[in-house]
């Protein structure tokens, strides 16, 4: 999202929330909502990971969780019945940590909740996200004949054994081909292969057989991720630096064109800044055609996607308007379903200029451009004029062979598209690339101090 939720208000609030609800859904019927669904917990730590999941053990700890998200979701439907609005549900996202560590029957009596509160007929994508080593063919077919679930997205990340093993996260090629069976591939429209670059022990080498073997699994999808090094945020990310450093930036890239190069081979279409695709995917269509989208669960098909979010951690959009985040922590999130109240944590409305910034970021990072024409249509603004300062700043770039800046646009060169993130950062109003390291460090410290206060208060 842009801006990144770091610079989110810590005053917004759930009547704000309210209020966004009922200023934005009832102008906007016929947009699509994306439904978002957070099942925080994991079974086992995986050390690359700065996503936020509790580790447990006790399935009770679960079904606790569970009660209070039926809680939210009976508060949220309230709400927007009393206010008579109708949520246009296209998509539902069951996102972790871990949505498999779901029984079977708590998954469907979650999906089936859903299914009584929208048309459960105009869901076109419904994704669980899937933990190999917790699910087998029956377990996936299940998801997919008793709940619905046509869509798998695995954390597949790497599929060298040294690099699994410094990461704590083992699963092997073999585990793929013995779930991805015949059945599982006919019941899946769509299944999708997240790949982390900068991982301990990744090499030219290693990325090469780690793609050799993606191909042959043929994954419809492939999401790319440059792994975040955030040991601020995540204490345990420190313990992949015992044998050695992670690759550096340099090193990275050499990554990154070795993917390129072989799923390029094999047939692969890249389709944003992080995602390939097979030619008959459809995110290539969806990227031939303009309406490819690049959000917060990665790129996404149907064009600009708003975001309806429930569970702990869970951030939600509406249009370029609206962000909010609910809380991080579980007593906190638990305090306000407590007390019939929203449990947002943060939140903003977005400035125009917010809207137009929000906006580059987007299209560079989708379709690798920009259109001037686009943004005087949109804005009505001259983008030579509103972004002289960032052209003028882009001039190293241009040197270097990244972009190109004409009369009608700046485009991303070949070499540049790999550098999506230096670029798009030029047009950050909130966190520039002159930005200090002290700066970006106060913003971080303002929001753990936030969340300290919020947990004060339970």
């Amino acid at each position: 999202e842009y801006p990144t939720c770091d610079h989110w208000s810590y005053d917004f609030n759930s009547e704000d929330y309210k209020k966004s609800l009922v200023d934005w859904l009832p102008k906007n019927e016929d947009k699509p909502i994306f439904f978002y669904v957070h099942i925080p917990f994991c079974e086992q730590l995986c050390w690359f990971c700065t996503c936020s999941k509790f580790i447990i053990k006790d399935y009770e700890e679960v079904k606790d969780y569970l009660n209070y998200l039926h809680k939210e979701i009976d508060l949220l439907f309230r709400f927007l019945n009393e206010n008579k609005i109708k949520l246009n549900v296209q998509t539902v996202y069951f996102g972790g940590g871990s949505p498999t560590i779901l029984n079977r029957e708590d998954l469907k009596n979650l999906v089936d909740k859903l299914k009584g509160l929208f048309d459960w007929s105009k869901v076109v994508n419904f994704t669980i996200e899937s933990d190999p080593r917790r699910v087998d063919e029956d377990r996936l077919l299940y998801n997919h004949n008793m709940c619905g679930a046509n869509r798998i997205s695995f954390g597949m990340q790497d599929f060298d054994p040294n690099v699994q093993r410094r990461v704590n996260r083992i699963q092997p090629a073999e585990l793929f081909k013995k779930i991805l069976t015949k059945k599982v591939r006919e019941a899946y429209k769509i299944i999708a292969f997240d790949l982390l670059i900068g991982q301990p022990g990744q090499t030219p080498e290693t990325m090469a057989k780690t793609c050799g073997q993606i191909v042959e699994l043929q994954p419809t999808l492939v999401q790319l991720s440059l792994m975040a090094y955030k040991p601020w945020v995540a204490k345990h990310q420190i313990k992949m630096l015992t044998e050695g450093p992670l690759p550096d930036f340099l090193e990275r890239k050499e990554l990154l064109e070795v993917i390129h190069k072989k799923l390029k081979a094999a047939g692969y279409i890249r389709t944003g800044f992080e995602c390939y695709s097979l030619p008959d995917d459809q995110m290539t269509k969806a990227f031939r055609e303009g309406t490819a989208h690049y959000g917060a669960s990665g790129h996404q098909t149907g064009g600009r996607v708003n975001f309806v979010a429930v569970g702990s951690s869970a951030k939600g959009n509406l249009g370029d308007d609206y962000y909010s985040q609910s809380y991080y922590d579980l007593p906190s999130y638990k305090r306000c379903l407590d007390k019939r109240e929203f449990p947002t944590f943060r939140g903003m409305k977005l400035s125009k200029d917010d809207k137009i910034r929000q906006h580059v970021t987007q299209q560079f990072r989708s379709y690798f451009k920009i259109d001037f024409k686009q943004f005087k249509r949109n804005f009505k603004i001259n983008s030579e004029e509103y972004f002289s300062k960032e052209i003028e700043y882009l001039g190293e770039m241009i040197k270097d062979g990244l972009v190109t800046v004409s009369n009608d646009g700046i485009k991303m060169t070949e070499l540049g598209r790999d550098f999506s993130q230096n670029i798009s950062n030029v047009f950050d109003k909130y966190d520039p690339p002159t930005k200090s390291y002290n700066e970006r460090l106060a913003t971080i410290k303002k929001a753990k101090l936030a969340q300290a206060k919020a947990q004060e208060l339970i």
